[in-house]
């Protein structure tokens, strides 16, 4: 009947309760060893190495384990970590020329409409001089002489050397 086995005396839940290097105590924290857990490989099988079992058999785990342990693990190449772009001017660019123009170098305005937008440069008329300040990758920044207060960035089509060399023949 339940209920028979109060009046018996209560038994050790370990049958090896005569160690005394262990003791447990309600209300206190205690560590716990760590277990060590065998390193699991995920390992793929070919079709030859598992045997075809009819449905009424059972397969043992042990027979499994053997099949795995006899085929040999085939690592694949490594591969490289994937190529990231790296921050600048890549490889492949194309180098430009160099600028036709020096800084300090004398130019002259050979036409006076922007190439891209049509738009005048400023007052300047079609053979102003000026004075190249600041040479950019298509343009230069240039001080014309009727105006040194105003600066303006000219595109290099519109510009030629005032500057001769010794032959006679204008730079750029």
């Amino acid at each position: 009947m339940p209920g028979d086995d109060l009046d018996d005396e209560p038994s050790d839940l370990d049958p090896d309760a005569g160690d005394d290097d262990l003791e447990l105590v309600v209300g206190e924290v205690h560590d716990v060893p760590d277990a060590e857990l065998p390193d699991v490989v995920d390992v793929e099988l070919p079709d030859d190495a598992i045997a075809h079992v009819d449905d009424e058999e059972e397969v043992d785990v042990v027979d499994v384990v053997d099949v795995v342990d006899v085929v040999d693990v085939v690592v694949g190449p490594v591969l490289p970590p994937p190529v990231r772009p790296q921050p600048g001017r890549p490889p492949s660019a194309r180098e430009e020329p160099p600028p036709p123009f020096a800084v300090g170098e004398r130019v002259v305005l050979i036409q006076n409409t922007r190439p891209r937008t049509g738009t005048l440069i400023g007052n300047y008329p079609v053979g102003a001089t000026g004075r190249v300040e600041t040479v950019l990758s298509q343009t230069a920044i240039v001080r014309f002489d009727i105006a040194p207060d105003t600066k303006e960035v000219v595109s290099f089509t519109c510009l030629e050397s005032a500057e001769k060399g010794g032959d006679g023949v204008s730079r750029g």
